[in-house]
């Protein structure tokens, strides 16, 4: 198992044609594929900022490596404004995009916020695992880029993000398609790592981002008909059964 700078560049270049794939769905209205879209490409972008940080992984605190970490650090807190709306677009409420695009928006604001402040600003003393108090960098792990983001409150930007991206799916009607393979996905890659190769959390985050290009993979035209809600997940059709 080993991941590579040119890895990182293929990703980001599929993630760019998948984003073009779904943002061009004319069956869909608007909003629904540019939220689609966005949220394949935010990833994408991701394994870009990866592409260029493996030449200057360890050199933490100046130059590029700080430039990097820093863009490393908006990425991961817009990652609830990019993923949420998406995740919302398969259910049946017709107002969920707009109630996802705010949850989304509100909580990536916070988290942008949360970035600016003194990292020494944590909850109840808690010390965040690799977001927190701590200075940025982007490091080389045992087998990929690794993250270590400084942030007040880093413990709830954490948490924060990991509801975002693996659980606010099925706060949404008839959701529970995506939402449950976006939570399996997320599990298997944020946590799995960890318990199976041994790597720092900060480590398993970067290589969600490097799994994130398939995972999002999810939100193409492709395979909307696996995820979007249908007519038997209603309660509506146990009425009609017992008529």
């Amino acid at each position: 198992m080993c991941f590579s700078a040119d890895m990182s560049l293929g990703l980001g270049v599929a993630g760019l044609a998948a984003a073009t794939v779904t943002v061009l769905d004319k069956d869909e209205a608007f909003w629904v594929r540019l939220a689609r879209a966005y949220a394949i490409f935010h990833f994408s972008l991701m394994e870009f900022i990866q592409f260029f940080a493996y030449p200057v992984a360890d050199q933490c605190g100046y130059g590029t490596n700080l430039l990097l970490s820093e863009l490393s650090s908006v990425h991961i807190s817009l990652q609830a404004f990019a993923i949420m709306p998406a995740l919302a677009t398969y259910s049946s409420d017709p107002a969920a995009l707009k109630k996802a695009f705010i949850a989304g928006a509100s909580l990536s604001g916070l988290f942008l916020v949360f970035g600016r402040l003194p990292n020494e600003w944590q909850l109840f003393g808690l010390e965040p695992n690799f977001i927190g108090r701590m200075n940025s960098c982007l490091f080389m792990g045992i087998y990929h880029i690794g993250y270590a983001i400084s942030s007040a409150f880093g413990t709830l930007v954490t948490h924060g993000s990991l509801f975002a991206l693996a659980l606010s799916g099925f706060v949404w009607k008839h959701n529970w398609r995506i939402a449950s393979y976006h939570f399996g996905m997320a599990m298997m890659t944020l946590f799995m790592p960890q318990w199976l190769f041994g790597v720092s959390t900060g480590e398993a985050a970067a290589m969600y981002c490097f799994y994130s290009i398939p995972i999002t993979a999810s939100f193409m035209p492709q395979f909307k008909k696996l995820f979007a809600a249908r007519p038997d997940d209603w309660s509506g059709r146990f009425a009609k059964q017992q008529s």
